[in-house]
């Protein structure tokens, strides 16, 4: 008799089990086809003018069934884009978050009559712009030939330059298709060829920092110098 009751018992835990499955699935089911949990407004948090047309798409889809993967189309149209990030406001709403790679300097290319400015950005995505916008540096390109890897270098130095307090709007480079040069204040920074600016954005960093220098600074290596400041 003992046995058969725990019998019952086993059987009746296993339905309350099953049964409760069966709601919770059922209930799943009805609330990500439900019309309430449509998506009907997408919401942004950011000014920048990126290419977005790619949402369009996920307008009357369930809001349950959008996540990070949804947003493929979104990275493929703004490289400038580093991350995206969704909040879902339900029943209905998406708020969308985004952080954008650096921007690192504007390019402006002189080597035709006419200038062609880029933005260049710290993945190493660069941009045709019309119109300086931010208060960063500027990088004259005024002769060739430019190596492959100069954006590179250019991106490498500026990274490196960020462990020091200086104004970016302030400093400016030259490359003549020969050598780099630096200008910033008074001072002139004469880094030569366009390689390793990773090692010598420490040394230029130190220097700018200070200030000090109404002259001319010359690398002789990626980490030593000769000064000629008054």
């Amino acid at each position: 008799m003992k046995d058969y009751n725990e019998s019952q018992t086993r059987t009746f835990k296993t339905f309350l089990v099953f049964t409760m499955s069966c709601l919770s699935i059922l209930l799943i089911l009805m609330t990500v086809t439900s019309q309430t949990y449509r998506i009907s407004e997408i919401a942004y948090n950011f000014s920048d003018d990126f290419e977005l047309k790619s949402l369009e798409q996920l307008y009357g889809k369930s809001i349950w069934m959008v996540d990070e993967n949804s947003f493929e189309g979104v990275y493929t149209d703004n490289p400038d884009i580093k991350k995206l990030s969704i909040t879902k406001d339900l029943p209905s709403r998406l708020l969308i978050t985004v952080e954008v790679y650096e921007k690192m300097a504007y390019l402006y290319d002189q080597r035709s009559s006419i200038t062609n400015i880029k933005l260049l950005h710290e993945n190493n995505y660069s941009i045709s712009v019309k119109e300086v916008k931010f208060p960063i540096s500027i990088v004259q390109i005024l002769n060739g030939p430019v190596g492959e890897g100069f954006n590179g270098e250019i991106i490498s130095l500026f990274k490196t330059l960020e462990k020091y307090e200086y104004s970016k709007k302030d400093l400016t480079l030259e490359y003549d298709g020969k050598g780099l040069v630096a200008f910033y204040n008074k001072g002139t920074y004469e880094l030569g060829d366009a390689i390793d600016l990773g090692k010598k954005g420490s040394v230029l960093g130190a220097y700018l920092k200070r200030d000090f220098c109404n002259g001319t600074v010359r690398f002789i290596s990626s980490d030593s110098t000769v000064e000629n400041c008054t």
